[in-house]
């Protein structure tokens, strides 16, 4: 069993902060994996992204672009599994030399698959690329599929792969470097690739989280709270709601229910349908919360909420949300016909699929921004502040 942390990435500025608390959080062994799903919109988020993580998931777009993997090459080979049945690519390059030799497997690859009866869940194929003398020798399997001759001397150096024209598959491989942090290729199309990855055999007794890319706090010592009650109650719920600083929904509660935010600094009300309202579509509003939070943080952590949780039936904004994988099934189509996962999970769901979603009190997030907001918040400057909290308490 795993907690895995997926993230909707990503924009730096935001992630450098994030990832202290994720790093914290595999330290501690409360998170064993998180996925970078790269949703970016420009070259040097998503460069960012792949220099913090290794690569899992590839996702070919066109002819594809080659992605470096690192990983130990010992006696000048190494070894990595695919989940992919069609194309798969692989690029060696000796910097001495300045020579680099592509392997394309295509054939051998589909042949594996209809030919090979081991017990693997996955149906992965086992890729050992070898340089013994002058030969390249590839097997799959532990069988020799391609012996060449090349130049004598070859050292490896650089490993990149790909795989075929509009092909999704799962890479693994032995890490050695930014333990626990995976990044997720995709087509960048979409939320779809996303919510149809996680409903398979090996996730069904994970606890998986969703984590918008511009969470800038976590009470990661209620962080195992939250996922115990996900593994325990998860299956009587479904989507399980952190509370959320700079959250429209869970502002609500916080004023009105738990007196924690004073009504003479603003006014907090239930968005109608639990969408939009003042937080929302307010920056100044926005930062004004965001600073009492962050000089206010320990009578939030530490109020006595009872392990409350508050259904919710309306709109709620998905920055931090836990869901069992033995459930993936039921939100894998959440974009088939449409992108607003948001919609569709908690109005959607909750009125035509029985979806029963709470807010679970007695673990914080601070979220933030929404888009309406950016225009009038001073980000850095929270930003700052954030990476001091963080300082701070840990």
């Amino acid at each position: 069993m795993k907690n895995i942390l997926t993230i909707f990435s990503g924009r730096k500025h935001c992630l450098e902060i994030l990832i202290k608390y994720l790093k914290k959080a595999l330290e501690l062994k409360i998170l064993d994996e998180i996925h970078f799903w790269n949703f970016t919109r420009n070259p040097n988020d998503e460069e960012y992204i792949k220099s913090i993580s290794n690569l899992k998931r590839l996702n070919c777009v066109g002819n594809g672009k080659y992605i470096e993997i690192v990983t130990p090459i010992i006696n000048n080979s190494f070894t990595l599994e695919t989940s992919d049945s069609t194309d798969f690519y692989i690029k060696i390059y000796d910097e001495k030399q300045n020579i680099e030799h592509e392997i394309v497997l295509g054939d051998w690859i589909t042949i594996f698959d209809k030919t090979d009866n081991t017990d693997n869940t996955d149906n992965n194929k086992n890729i050992k690329v070898s340089i013994i003398e002058n030969q390249l020798i590839v097997c799959i399997n532990n069988k020799e599929i391609a012996n060449y001759e090349i130049q004598e001397n070859f050292t490896i150096n650089n490993i990149y792969i790909k795989n075929g024209f509009n092909k999704a598959s799962t890479i693994s491989y032995e890490t050695i470097r930014h333990d626990g942090f995976y990044f997720m290729d995709t087509s960048n199309t979409g939320w779809k690739e996303y919510y149809e990855y996680y409903d398979k055999p090996i996730f069904f007794d994970d606890i998986i989280i969703k984590c918008d890319d511009d969470i800038v706090f976590i009470d990661l010592n209620k962080l195992p709270k939250f996922i115990d009650f996900i593994k325990n109650k998860g299956d009587d719920y479904d989507l399980i709601y952190a509370n959320t600083i700079n959250n429209n929904v869970s502002a609500y509660f916080q004023q009105n229910v738990y007196k924690l935010i004073p009504e003479d600094l603003m006014v907090l009300e239930y968005p109608p349908g639990g969408h939009c309202g003042s937080l929302w579509e307010s920056g100044k509003k926005a930062e004004i919360l965001h600073n009492y939070f962050i000089e206010n943080y320990q009578n939030f952590l530490n109020y006595d909420y009872n392990n409350a949780i508050i259904e919710i039936n309306t709109r709620f904004s998905i920055n931090f949300i836990g869901y069992k994988g033995n459930k993936w099934c039921k939100i894998k189509d959440t974009c088939l016909n449409n992108n607003d996962d948001e919609y569709n999970l908690t109005v959607d769901y909750v009125k035509n699929r029985g979806f029963k979603n709470i807010l679970y009190t007695d673990f914080y997030v601070s979220h933030l921004s929404f888009f309406a907001q950016n225009n009038e918040m001073n980000i850095d400057d929270l930003v700052n502040k954030y990476h001091c909290l963080y300082d701070t308490i840990h």
